[in-house]
């Protein structure tokens, strides 16, 4: 599982949009020292995000694959 959240991706690259180098996301503020490290941790959470298993809930059983008749 990521340590990132698809919020956080979002919070971020509003930011990165905005230019501002300050994000507060869930009552927590990061300061950035740049706008490249903020670019360096997108593509960072992106490349995590897309490679974690979807969470996919898995049914509880399954059906027959027979069939009455």
């Amino acid at each position: 599982m990521s340590a990132f959240t698809h919020a956080q991706l979002d919070a971020l690259t509003a930011a990165i949009a905005q230019g501002v180098t300050t994000v507060t996301h869930n009552g927590k503020t990061v300061r950035y020292a740049s706008l490249d490290d903020m670019l360096r941790l997108r593509n960072t959470m992106k490349t995590e995000l897309q490679t974690q298993p979807p969470n996919v809930a898995r049914p509880l059983a399954f059906g027959s694959v027979f069939l009455k008749r």
